[in-house]
């Protein structure tokens, strides 16, 4: 088996560099390079295309986006439309290329970027096998792509929302353990076929030995073949005579055994008879004995049932008491519990609040020193503008350059033409048969003539040469000059890329730090404040004083109830006492019913017993009488049958004799080819079981219970712990908001089950997904996508590529905007590309960089990089 597959060091998901769009939903003809962006904006108004932009992306890719028709995608009046995307993964640069005629299928190409830009196809057979490979290359699926990289509009709690099981798969495709769950299936699917062979060979092992143990038999059995032929074949001729005699002696006896068959079988008829009439009589005498007994105790079993009435009447009453007093304990249980929760719960945010204290304290205390990193940042800025003001200069000379290349190019291409033609018309009036034709008016031409235009071609083309020479001379110069500019915009390039990604780092790093400590600084005596009321709280019982009454109450109830647990204990013992007495009640019942048509019914059976002893003793009589004749006659019976049964006997032996020779040697060597298989067998057999055991270890520890379960359980500490990071950033100065992830849980029966289930608390406690506002609904959403997108780029072992965040943020007020938007620009450095859809100013104002999409009728939606 191949090793399962895991990213290696470096691998990244994709980034999108550039995307040429015909004909797509909103778009007729539009191209956008992402090259050069990081963290920019993609605005403009609802409905001009945002969405749309992405996707682009995603229908490029694995052929999904919105809209259940392939053909309501192409654009109104066009008949076709086509995606490319040129993108990165794993420092390899691809191009695809997704189209779709309306009514028919669509196509799908891919392909591989050179340094040059050149493409290598790596396009399938089909359309499936083309969308594997392109999945294996960007190491994701569709599902995982929204689960981790895209946040779709609409569809931020994709994950949050989804069943235990689907975000356990999710996340099972997200930490790339889909390898090992082929490799569990292969190696029980092998140890299924091992096992099976194991079998099949031990069950023909089992068949060949049974087989051998036949083996001294059959020698023995050769030595007396050929003696037992003999002796077989006299023996049949004496019983053959003896057989025949017997025959006329047997017809007599026959019909006297007869006669005395008939006269048994009326007599066992009579006996049948008088024997289930005795049986009736003696059930009828013990049915009345019984009925008499039962009737002698009447007063003592309703004496009982009376009493049994009155103790399930007793039991009923002290039920009810029972029920009533469980409900009150319930109650004070409830009470006690929710009073201690609440005092945990109020010592838990305490303990919070003071945490957040100290974190702000030490916050305030980095101010001085984040204004100096400032000050330094600004004058980088200005070294970066002298560059561009640099590198501008260069580029325009540079473009200055080529278009002189292009008009020497042209020049010279002109020149060698021009000597091109005049070589072919010299070459034609040379090798003219007959009279030459003047090329241009195609009149003959004397000898004197064709010589002379011969020259003339000839001078000029040597003047054609002279100034090609020339213009190749100068065409050199010119491209040096080219390479020179190029290779110092280069230069300037390196230079200024590594500059700006130190101003950008310093910006990121420098805004969340210094938003942070000011932050801190302003909330400081508003947390002092709560602090203070919470322990007040706390120390004077000042917390659920409804729950309290609710406590008081059902304890007064409890005491007014007067229930005795062992008096209500003895009444049940008494009732279990009893309830024999209502089965005796209605035996009584039936036993008086029946006595009375006893006896008659036994005077009956009695009579009817006379009669039949009288017929038996006749039967009697007749069965003597053939009895008598039978012993007159001779009994041939049996020593015909035997006789008959030695003949057949005899006959089929001898006939079988003369085949036994050839089938035990036959069955001789036959043993002998067993025993080479048997031994063959045995080593398969043991090579199988080896087989077995070796890949049921493999399925148990790479299946979902295996290696995969132990991955799944490490990843999600680290989870919880950057979604709980990013979500007090987000939350802070709104309530501590915190998410939990657990992959078992008990089940109504109490067993416990592999589940993956999201628990979210905040300072009121665990609730409900549902409970929570828009705003903290979509910070938990975006919290747990971000940790994912996370976790990818750790489980691949690189910094994460591409982060593309759709909508969300109206549900946010002003003060949720900024912290979302400070969030994003903390943990921008881990990401080399961050698109952010917005229709809201305000954000579109808080970055640098956008991409503006706007839309009119003729045109359709254009999008372009600002």
């Amino acid at each position: 088996m191949a090793p399962p597959h895991s990213h290696a060091l470096g691998d990244q998901p994709v980034i999108p560099r550039r995307l040429r769009i015909r004909n797509f939903l909103s778009y007729r003809d539009c191209e956008v390079d992402f090259s050069g962006l990081h963290v920019a904006t993609l605005a403009g108004r609802n409905g001009d295309g945002k969405s749309a932009l992405l996707d682009a992306i995603t229908w490029s890719l694995w052929g999904e986006a919105r809209g259940r028709v392939e053909d309501d995608r192409i654009r109104h009046g066009a008949t076709e439309m086509r995606v490319e995307l040129e993108f990165e993964v794993d420092r390899e640069r691809y191009k695809v290329i997704r189209k779709r005629t309306r009514g028919r299928s669509g196509a799908l190409d891919f392909f591989q970027l050179d340094s040059k830009g050149e493409m290598r196809p790596i396009t399938g057979g089909t359309n499936r096998e083309t969308q594997s490979e392109l999945n294996r290359r960007v190491h994701m699926d569709h599902q995982t792509f929204i689960n981790s990289i895209l946040l779709v509009q609409g569809r931020s709690n994709e994950f949050t929302m989804q069943t235990p099981s689907k975000r356990k798969e999710v996340l099972r495709k997200v930490l790339g353990l889909e390898r090992y769950e082929e490799l569990s299936r292969q190696a029980h699917e092998r140890r299924r076929v091992a096992a099976a062979d194991a079998e099949a060979e031990i069950r023909q092992i089992e068949v060949d030995q049974e087989q051998l143990e036949d083996a001294p038999d059959v020698e023995r059995a050769l030595a007396r073949v050929s003696s037992e032929r003999s002796a077989a074949a006299l023996q049949l001729e004496n019983e053959e005579k003896e057989l025949a005699e017997l025959k006329i002696a047997a017809a007599e006896y026959d019909r006297q055994v007869q006669s005395a068959r008939e006269a048994t079988k009326l007599l066992e008829s009579r006996e049948a008879a008088l024997s289930r009439r005795e049986q009736m009589v003696s059930k009828l005498e013990a049915d009345r004995l019984a009925a008499q007994q039962t009737l002698a105790g009447a007063d003592a079993i309703e004496k009982d049932y009376e009493e049994l009435r009155a103790a399930r009447a007793d039991e009923r009453k002290f039920a009810v008491l029972a029920t009533l007093a469980r409900d009150s304990e319930d109650l004070i249980k409830g009470a006690l519990a929710e009073i201690a929760m609440e005092r945990q719960g109020l010592e838990t945010r305490i303990s919070g609040l003071e945490e957040q204290r100290e974190r702000m304290l030490l916050l305030v205390e980095k101010l001085p020193s984040l204004r100096e990193e400032e000050a330094a940042l600004k004058q980088d800025r200005l070294c970066l503008s002298q560059l561009d003001e640099e590198m501008q200069g260069v580029r325009e000379s540079a473009t200055d350059a080529l278009q002189k290349q292009s008009q020497h190019a042209n020049e010279a291409g002109g020149y060698r033409a021009r000597a091109q033609e005049l070589k072919e018309r010299e070459e034609t009036l040379s090798n003219a048969e007959g009279e030459a034709l003047c090329p241009v008016c195609r009149k003959p031409l004397a000898p004197e003539e064709l010589h002379n235009t011969i020259e003339q071609y000839r001078s000029e083309r040597r003047g054609l040469g002279e100034q090609y020479k020339l213009v190749q001379a100068t065409l050199a110069q010119t491209e040096a000059t080219i390479r020179t500019k190029q290779d110092r915009v280069a230069e300037l390039e390196k230079e200024r890329i590594t500059l700006d990604d130190r101003i950008r780092s310093g910006e990121q790093s420098l805004a969340g730090r210094q938003s942070e400590a000011l932050t801190a600084e302003r909330d400081l005596p508003d947390l002092n404040d709560q602090l203070g009321a919470l322990r007040q709280c706390l120390t004077e019982d000042e917390f659920l004083p409804d729950i309290r009454t609710q406590l008081v109450v059902a304890s007064e109830k409890l005491s007014s109830l007067e229930y005795d647990q062992e008096v209500h204990a003895r009444v049940k013992d008494r009732l279990g006492e009893l309830e024999p007495s209502e089965l005796a009640y209605n035996q009584l019942g039936t036993a008086r019913a029946a006595a009375q048509g006893l006896t008659d019914r036994i005077a009956e059976a009695n009579e009817e017993l006379l009669r039949e002893e009288t017929e038996l003793n006749e039967a009697r009589a007749a069965l003597t009488e053939a009895q008598r004749s039978v012993e007159a006659a001779l009994d041939v019976s049996s020593r015909l049958q035997s006789v008959q049964n030695t003949v057949a006997e005899s006959r089929d032996r001898l006939t079988s004799l003369h085949q036994d020779h050839g089938r035990l040697e036959e069955r001789q060597e036959t043993l002998e080819r067993i025993t080479v298989r048997i031994e063959e067998g045995k080593d398969r057999h043991s090579a199988a079981r080896d087989a077995v055991q070796l890949y049921e270890d493999l399925s148990e520890a790479l299946g979902r219970n295996g290696v995969q379960a132990m991955l799944i359980e490490q990843s999600l500490p680290q989870l919880e712990r950057m979604t709980n990071l990013l979500l007090g950033q987000l939350s802070e100065g709104r309530g501590r908001t915190q998410v939990s992830l657990s992959t078992q849980r008990e089940n109504a029966s109490g067993k416990t089950v592999e589940t993956l289930d999201i628990q979210i608390s905040d300072d009121l406690g665990t609730r409900d997904y549902e409970m929570f506002s828009g705003g903290e609904k979509f910070r938990v959403d975006f919290a747990l996508r971000i940790a994912l997108s996370r976790l990818l780029a750790l489980r691949s072992g690189a910094t994460l590529a591409t982060l593309i965040i759709d909508e969300g943020f109206g549900t946010q007020d002003e003060d949720g905007r900024d912290r979302l938007v400070a969030a994003i620009n903390e943990i921008s450095s881990e990401f080399r590309l961050i698109l952010l859809v917005t229709h809201i100013d305000e954000l579109r104002e808080s970055f640098s960089q956008r991409i503006q999409v706007t839309k009119d009728s003729e045109r359709g939606s254009q999008a372009m990089v600002l």
